[in-house]
C-alpha cells in the first residue's frame, strides 16, 4: 500500500477539499483526485462522496481513517527509527510513550541521561497503550511510559510492572473566549456545554475510557470525542469548540486557553508510569529509572 497515497486520503479527511490538500503539496486537484481514486480502487471501496464544494467521507471512509492514522504512523516512527539506527552502539535503549504529554518527562530524563553516556543509543516510539504493552511483551521495547487515570494502564494479570514516577492532577482546557474561563473551578454541569476531547495518535478508546470514568464519578455525562494531534485539539479547545483534559505539571497555558480544576478533584488524580518487563535485563534500564526519578 503506497504511504503517500494515505498520506493525501488523511489530508483529504481532515480538510475536505481537494484544492486545499492540492494546494499544500503544490500539485493538482486532478493528481489529489487521482490519488484517493487509486486507494479506493486498491481497497474495494467507496471512501469519499465528492461534490463541488465538499469532499466527504463515506462510512467505510471513516473507519478507515483511523486504520490509515495507525499505518502512518507507524512507518513514520521506524523511518526515524532508522535515521538514528547504529548498529555499532554497544547499548540500545528502545522506549514509548503515550502522548507528548508524557513525552516530556521522557524528553528532560534522557537528555540528562545522555550527558552522562554519550554513546547509548535511544529510540523512540509514539503510541498507543496497548500498542506499548504489546511491544514490551513481545521484546520491541525496553520500557515505555503510560497513564493511570481512571483505570490502570496494566490489567491485573499482567507480567509487566508499573512503576509511578510522577502524579498529579487532571485540569480542564478552556478557552478564554468563554465566559467560564472567568470561574475559579468548573462544575459537572459546566462540562455539558461542549465536547470534550482527549488526544490519541492511534484508534485506541484507553484513555477515552479513562476519562468516562473519571467524569462518571462526578455524574458527568457529555460527548467524549478522540482527535488525532495535539496541534488540532489545541485549535478546538482555543477557538471555544470543544473543551479538553490536560495533565497539570505537563502542560503550560497559553494565551488562549486556560487550564482550569473540576470541583472533584479527587476523581481527577493521574499518575504517569514506567513500564517494564522484569525479564529485560537491559544495563540501560536502571540508569533511565534513577534518571526520571531525579529529574
Amino acid at each position: 500500500m503506497d504511504i503517500n497515497r494515505l498520506q493525501t486520503f488523511l489530508q483529504v479527511a481532515q480538510y475536505g477539499s481537494f484544492k486545499q490538500v492540492a494546494d499544500q503539496q503544490f500539485r493538482s486537484q486532478r493528481t489529489i483526485s487521482k490519488q484517493i481514486t487509486q486507494l479506493e480502487a486498491e481497497l474495494g471501496v467507496k471512501l469519499v462522496v465528492r461534490s463541488a464544494n465538499q469532499i466527504e467521507l463515506t462510512a467505510q471512509g471513516q473507519f478507515f481513517r483511523s486504520a490509515a492514522q495507525d499505518i502512518v504512523n507507524s512507518y513514520s516512527h521506524a523511518v526515524n527509527a532508522l535515521t538514528t539506527f547504529d548498529a555499532q552502539a554497544t547499548q540500545k535503549l528502545r522506549l514509548g510513550y503515550f502522548s507528548a504529554f508524557e513525552g516530556t518527562l521522557l524528553q528532560t530524563a534522557l537528555f540528562h541521561l545522555l550527558q552522562q553516556q554519550p554513546t547509548l543509543q535511544v529510540t523512540l516510539q509514539e503510541a498507543s497503550n496497548e500498542h506499548l504493552t504489546e511491544n514490551l511483551l513481545q521484546g520491541n521495547l525496553d520500557a515505555a511510559l503510560s497513564i493511570n487515570y481512571g483505570q490502570p494502564a496494566l490489567t491485573p494479570h499482567s507480567p509487566l510492572s508499573a512503576t509511578v514516577i510522577y502524579e498529579n492532577t487532571m485540569l480542564m482546557g478552556v478557552s478564554r473566549l468563554n465566559p467560564l474561563s472567568q470561574q475559579d473551578q468548573l462544575s459537572p454541569t459546566d462540562l455539558t456545554q461542549r465536547p470534550i476531547l482527549y488526544y490519541s495518535p492511534e484508534s485506541s478508546d484507553f484513555l477515552g475510557r479513562g476519562f468516562r470514568a473519571s467524569l462518571a464519578a462526578m455524574a458527568v455525562n457529555t460527548p467524549i470525542q478522540r482527535v488525532t494531534s495535539s496541534e488540532q485539539m489545541q485549535l478546538l479547545v482555543a477557538l471555544n469548540q470543544a473543551y479538553a483534559f490536560y495533565p497539570a505539571g505537563l502542560v503550560t497555558p497559553t494565551n488562549e486557553i486556560k487550564l482550569m480544576p473540576l470541583d472533584d478533584a479527587r476523581a481527577q488524580h493521574y499518575q504517569i508510569v514506567l513500564l517494564t518487563d522484569p525479564n529485560n535485563h537491559n544495563p540501560a534500564l536502571p540508569l533511565l529509572h534513577q534518571s526520571l526519578a531525579t529529574h
